[in-house]
């Protein structure tokens, strides 16, 4: 078993890992010593939960406050940690703890599973993704404890506080709340913020937090950061700008979301829900009671996603970047995809173009399916739930709970693939090496396009 191990590639190595915890998950939750006096979840249920927590989602059939008691609840909290910070992540850390030597396929799939390249001070980057994020968590449980304390109680003020650190950090979207989810504290500014903030700091890569804290030490200024870390910190900044005043602006004259609200409790709703777009899957009013134009920008901001290497899902942010300007650049008649007096390179510009296809692929294929099953239900509220699910959002028009068993296994399909990301998914399932004949260069194919 170990020999057969030891010649998986990365790509499948991660699908198998995932998929163990799934299984795993999904075993000691339907457990009876899990389960609340109010439980009704089936084994279905169980393994939806799980899928969602592990693949870091936030779609449910069941609500976990009325399903899971105080350990069921402390194992979707280790789900979502797992899930978040990627089972692999772990591994890397009880091997460093053991002081075990990393040989050359276990830093390759742990640098895959990070989306990070680079393989100097690997071990330095591992122990500092899990030093960031129990510091950022640390932070967000003790400002939410500062609500949810005097409200609830010592006990379960500071364990719901530790729930929900952890599923925003995590880009998780779960809660403990019930089946509302964050929908009456649409106004509270020290929850929105708190957890937007959580949602954020994990959403945008680790590889970005370890480059900060590396020019701190090293003394030095912003001017010295890599230029990932800038463009991902200013196409964040602009999304969230943009997304902000789109939902505003769709959404300010609908009373039954925001429009009775003040014009900071709107701006406030608006910034909240472009945040959790992002792959977190908190909601703070009905989306079923929102414009059609709002749920379709909400669609585009999902399939966006977060940045490589963090708790996100999506397409990534960088990802959409190159395709921008590789498209600008045809347009233009450009030899080179640039960007900021750089030149991306064609590797770069190829693997976008091929999450991009595979992503939107898989989306089309997906909803198809999905329509055929539920023929009944809303179109758009299918397209808002096939991509809430496959960028990893969590956010629903109330039906994910209203699903046919055959889609419930699709929606869970796509949270895996999502999470583990489709190029990975084919990579590893293609065990074929290309043959000489699909390796020889041809004459030039007379076709034209466009």
């Amino acid at each position: 078993m170990k020999t057969l191990y030891k010649h998986l590639s990365p790509a499948r190595r991660i699908g198998l890992f995932f998929l163990s915890v799934i299984l795993f998950g999904s075993t000691v939750l339907s457990l009876p010593v899990m389960q609340a006096s109010s439980s009704q979840a089936t084994y279905l249920d169980h393994l939806f939960t799980t899928v969602s927590m592990v693949c870091v989602t936030g779609l449910s059939t069941q609500p976990v406050a009325n399903t899971y008691n105080t350990l069921g609840q402390v194992i979707c909290m280790i789900l979502m940690q797992v899930g978040g910070l990627g089972v692999l992540s772990f591994l890397g850390l009880f091997y460093i703890d053991v002081n075990k030597r990393f040989n050359y396929n276990d830093r390759t799939t742990l640098q895959e599973s990070l989306n990070r390249d680079e393989a100097l001070d690997f071990k330095v980057f591992l122990k500092a993704v899990f030093a960031f994020t129990f510091l950022f968590e640390t932070i967000g449980m003790m400002l939410l404890s500062l609500r949810f304390v005097p409200m609830l109680g010592w006990g379960k003020g500071l364990f719901t506080s530790v729930f929900l650190a952890i599923s925003a950090f995590c880009n998780a979207g779960f809660d403990n709340l019930g089946a509302n989810s964050l929908q009456n504290y649409t106004s509270d500014p020290l929850i929105n913020l708190t957890i937007a903030g959580l949602i954020i700091t994990g959403g945008i890569g680790f590889s970005i937090w370890f480059d900060l804290l590396t020019q701190v030490k090293n003394r030095r200024n912003l001017k010295h950061l890599r230029f990932h870390t800038k463009v991902v910190l200013s196409f964040t900044l602009t999304i969230l700008i943009l997304g902000t005043l789109l939902s505003f602006l769709t959404e300010m004259n609908n009373p039954e979301t925001i429009g009775r609200l003040g014009f900071g409790q709107k701006l406030l709703a608006s910034f909240f829900q472009t945040v959790s777009m992002r792959t977190a899957g908190f909601a703070t009013f009905d989306y079923t009671k929102a414009q059609p134009i709002t749920l379709l920008i909400y669609v585009v901001q999902m399939m966006m996603g977060g940045a490589p290497g963090g708790t996100a899902g999506g397409i990534k942010i960088t990802t959409l970047l190159v395709m921008v300007f590789f498209v600008k650049g045809q347009i233009l008649g450009l030899p080179h995809t640039n960007f900021k007096k750089r030149t991306i390179h064609p590797d770069v510009v190829q693997k976008a173009l091929a999450i991009f296809s595979v992503f939107i692929a898989t989306f089309v294929a997906s909803l198809l399916l999905l329509a055929l099953l539920e023929p009944k239900i809303n179109l758009l509220y299918l397209i808002f739930e096939a991509m809430s699910a496959l960028a990893t959002v969590g956010v629903s028009a109330n039906l994910t709970s209203r699903l046919s068993q055959a889609s419930l296994i699709l929606v869970m399909g796509l949270m895996f693939v999502g999470r583990i990301g489709p190029i990975t998914i084919i990579t590893g399932l293609n065990r074929r090496k290309p043959s000489k004949k699909q390796m020889l260069q041809y004459a030039k194919a007379d076709l034209f396009v466009g």
